[in-house]
């Protein structure tokens, strides 16, 4: 009788487990992406935190976004559907070209790559996974631009060229080289480089792991699982991961920066961070009653209240927050009909 019991609980644990759906990643990129098998170490990372990720990879040395594009088994797959996210990464120079080349050569490209997905995944998200610098600069482009003279010139090129890309497709994009750059300034003698000064150590992949996790699950890094590393080590770049990408969602496009509800008595009501202004917005409709707006950061402390009536059957304002921290934020709207509270970050 013990053995039956003992047996239909490990079929019921075993069901549980198998039962979880995985999230289908799809990685188009090259070397960066390969060397120490970064894929891996993401899935890894994900089922010490009891996640299953699906991976399918187009990976090749040097490769380029116009490389991908121009693979039929690459925009085969992507027409099949299916997927949860595609994680995209340019070769290590060309998000970084000149404006008018990269405006040319690479951002066209990138483009296709994101509207394709899109259209034959409607509800997956592309993610771009930012690079990083060389070591010590690209010595062979140097002379021609100077912004490939050093790593923080190079990683900035980067940076900014990696994050205007997401915005301009309304797409989302993993800082993995802003948390190198994090990482570099705070201790310098934690290698992220491999001996070659481009592609990453074992240090700079699981650090990479640790930003694509939290970028693709919009959660901490808490895990047990340290690869070839120590424990401090590991826990310090999920440390930095955690930092980088959690506290600044919207910065990187991985918020969800409006909430827009049908309330009561056909009241609507949008709320959302305006990133320029630095304030959240808020717009309710067909209201004919005073409304009541307060801000609480995420201890529940009172940040500010306002007290409004509406012209015309509509309210709109705006709560600055330029003062305030990158954090989530519960914006609370009452009146004598409704009590609704939603989750913004900044």
């Amino acid at each position: 009788m013990k053995r039956s019991i003992l047996l239909v609980s490990f079929i019921l644990i075993n069901l549980c487990v198998f039962a979880q759906t995985p999230t289908k990643v799809l990685y188009l990129g090259n070397s960066y992406t390969y060397v120490n098998d970064l894929t891996d170490i993401v899935e890894r990372l994900s089922q010490s935190q009891e996640k299953e990720i699906q991976s399918t990879e187009f990976l090749s040395g040097g490769a380029r976004f116009q490389t991908h594009w121009n693979n039929s088994s690459v925009i085969n797959t992507i027409k099949q559907g299916g997927f949860d996210f595609m994680i995209l990464q340019g070769q290590s120079q060309e998000v970084a070209f000149p404006q008018g080349q990269f405006l040319s050569e690479v951002y066209p490209y990138a483009q296709k790559l994101d509207s394709l997905f899109k259209a034959y995944n409607p509800n997956g998200k592309v993610i771009f996974f930012m690079t990083w610098g060389y070591r010590y600069g690209d010595a062979t482009n140097c002379p021609f631009y100077p912004p490939f003279c050093t790593y923080s010139s190079m990683s900035q090129e980067l940076y900014n060229n990696y994050r205007q890309m997401s915005l301009d497709f309304q797409s989302s994009v993993a800082p993995i080289g802003a948390a190198w750059s994090y990482s570099i300034n705070l201790d310098s003698n934690y290698v992220l480089h491999s001996p070659d000064n481009s592609h990453p150590s074992y240090d700079g992949s699981y650090l990479a792991a640790c930003v694509l996790y939290s970028s693709i699950f919009k959660e901490n890094v808490n895990s047990s699982f340290n690869y070839q590393l120590d424990t401090q080590t590991a826990q310090r770049y999920q440390q930095i991961a955690n930092e980088i990408v959690m506290d600044s969602l919207s910065h990187w496009n991985l918020a969800v920066l409006s909430t827009n509800e049908m309330l009561t008595n056909n009241i609507s009501a949008d709320v959302y961070y305006n990133e320029k202004e630095s304030s959240i917005k808020i717009d309710v409709k067909n209201i004919d009653e005073d409304l009541t707006v307060s801000i609480f950061d995420i201890n529940a402390k009172l940040i500010g209240s306002k007290s409004i009536k509406p012209t015309n059957n509509i309210i709109s304002t705006s709560i600055d927050i330029s003062n305030q921290n990158k954090r989530l934020y519960i914006i609370k709207l009452e009146s004598s009909s409704f009590s609704k509270t939603f989750k913004i970050v900044k």
